[in-house]
């Protein structure tokens, strides 16, 4: 009988597809590398932040991109052109408010914070964005936070964080 020969030609066959199914899932990783660095260089960030960001960081950021837009969007044909006359006066109300300017979602969700936060509290505004500020704030504001919030958008969530 020749056993020894079978075995070896099952061994080269199974290491033939462990080398395939390495290349496949290596193929597979490069191209959702590529996916995320697509996504993060759509995203409005200056590239030396983009380029930077790891995968949950381009997820976190792109979904609180989109929930601005969608904050944002209006339902009617789209708005106007910003003259530059806008952008200057936009710039100045952060400049008037001596602080800074968060947008949250119903949930808590930091969707969009002003970069003058830097300044204010020494936090950088992509590390935020996306975050819950339940995370960042002491445990006794949180339940009136929640309320006001419930309150402001009329919605009867849940009360846990």
């Amino acid at each position: 009988m020749d056993t020894g020969v079978v075995p070896e030609k099952k061994r080269v066959s199974s290491e033939r597809r462990k080398e395939k199914s390495r290349d496949a899932a290596r193929c597979r990783r490069g191209k959702e590398s590529e996916v995320f660095y697509q996504l993060a260089q759509e995203l409005p960030l200056p590239h030396s932040v983009s380029s930077s960001l790891d995968k949950a960081s381009i997820m976190r950021l792109t979904i609180s991109y989109l929930r601005m837009r969608k904050l944002l969007t209006p339902n009617e044909p789209m708005a106007k052109e910003q003259t530059d006359l806008d952008v200057q006066l936009n710039s100045s109300y952060l400049k008037a408010l001596e602080g800074f300017l968060m947008v949250l979602s119903e949930d808590g969700d930091m969707i969009y914070i002003s970069e003058n936060i830097n300044k204010c509290l020494g936090l950088a505004q992509f590390d935020l964005t996306g975050h819950s500020v339940f995370d960042f704030i002491h445990p006794c504001d949180q339940e009136e936070l929640r309320e006001m919030l419930i309150h402001r958008t009329g919605s009867k969530k849940s009360k846990e964080p």
